[in-house]
């Protein structure tokens, strides 16, 4: 947020009269606050993604609790951002490193090109600290990109397990790993998208002692994005689950109802007679028979966890049937949109009647008396 508003102020801050600079109105003191709020949130930005990726590691690839990242890992995912941030920021004033650095004040040795002669009087170490600046920067990003990376790995050694002990057609419902992957690439995408144009332009000026006004542009375009793109990449799987429930609304419609919880009463129709709210006659037969197959699904999962063949640990089986009952609802349900759509393919009584036939448990009777009561 710091660093979106010192951005949104670009060449205003920089002191009145600087040759070739636009705007300029500022003063020192207003370009020396400027460059100080801009280091700070560049800084603790992406060091805070990287604490970000860190719980996600925590909880999914090392089972951690939440009481226990709380008291352990919390408190350092909070105090590491905002003190090497706060660090490197306030250590930029007494060194007078915060001037006009081309198209906003940041990190740069003033007048322009002192540093080949020695002619600085103001920022004389700002190369040193521009190369700590990035090398801060680029290890945050290289760190999500090694936890994400690390998130796919334990997803999908979780899936190749699972297909050990169970049939392809439930390996391929608890199918995860390549929607973790997209969402990781995502996420890691926005990083690097975000830092690109902006590590190149000041390499360049370093390298050069001269600013490139398309390295320039497409820095000022793409460097503030970073919230925005989290924002698109944190709201998609909302958007999905929303289109797939929503298959023939408007897009414009389906990114209005992702921006709220699917607890919201947005998501949910108008009462009609009977039932729950909006839903047919139709809509509740299906759901009966999907909510059944599932708990016959994961009742037959856990028959042979049980049982202990395989050598796989039982943990693991939790984990499965968890994303096998999830899949499994949502298999029944993309079924019956392709029916209406007139593909043709098998509808909710023949998968049942699949599932029924391949289950081996003891728990069958039971089920199957449960779905004839309904």
């Amino acid at each position: 947020m710091l660093a979106s508003i010192v951005n949104i102020l670009s060449t205003w801050p920089i002191p009145e009269g600087t040759t070739g600079v636009y705007l300029a109105s500022g003063t020192t003191q207003t370009c020396t606050a400027q460059g100080f709020f801009n280091e700070l949130g560049n800084l603790a930005t992406p060091i805070y993604n990287a604490s970000l990726c860190a719980y996600y590691v925590l909880v999914i690839r090392n089972s951690w609790a939440e009481d226990r990242i709380r008291t352990r890992a919390e408190p350092w995912m909070h105090i590491v951002p905002i003190a090497i941030a706060f660090t490197i920021a306030i250590l930029g004033i007494p060194f007078t490193l915060y001037n006009n650095s081309g198209w906003l004040c940041w990190i740069a040795a003033y007048p322009a090109k002192c540093q080949d002669d020695g002619t600085c009087t103001r920022g004389e170490h700002a190369d040193i600290f521009r190369w700590v600046h990035y090398a801060i920067i680029w290890t945050a990003i290289l760190s999500v990109t090694v936890g994400m990376y690390s998130i796919y790995r334990k997803v999908r050694h979780q899936e190749a397990l699972q297909s050990q002990e169970m049939d392809d057609e439930v390996a391929r419902r608890g199918r995860k790993s390549k929607k973790v992957a997209i969402q990781a690439a995502l996420f890691v995408g926005a990083l690097y998208l975000t830092w690109i144009f902006a590590t190149i332009t000041r390499i360049y000026q370093i390298t050069t002692g001269n600013n490139n006004f398309v390295l320039l542009v497409l820095m000022a375009i793409f460097f503030p994005l970073q919230g925005f793109f989290n924002c698109l990449i944190y709201l998609r799987p909302r958007y999905l689950r929303c289109r797939s429930r929503n298959p023939d609304a408007p897009v414009r419609r389906l990114m209005y109802l992702s921006l709220y919880h699917e607890s919201h009463p947005i998501h949910t129709p108008p009462q009609q007679d009977g039932g729950q709210p909006g839903e047919t006659e139709e809509d509740r037969q299906r759901n009966r028979r999907s909510s059944s197959a599932s708990f016959y699904s994961m009742g037959n999962s856990k028959q042979r966890a049980s049982s202990g063949g395989g050598g796989v640990e039982s943990g693991v089986y939790d984990d499965v049937n968890t994303v096998n009952a999830i899949a499994s609802v949502s298999d029944y349900n993309h079924s019956e949109v392709r029916n209406t759509a007139g593909i043709g393919l098998h509808d909710d009584r023949a998968t049942l009647e699949a599932v029924e036939e391949a289950s081996t448990t003891s728990e069958a009777p039971a089920v199957q008396e449960m779905v004839n009561k309904e």
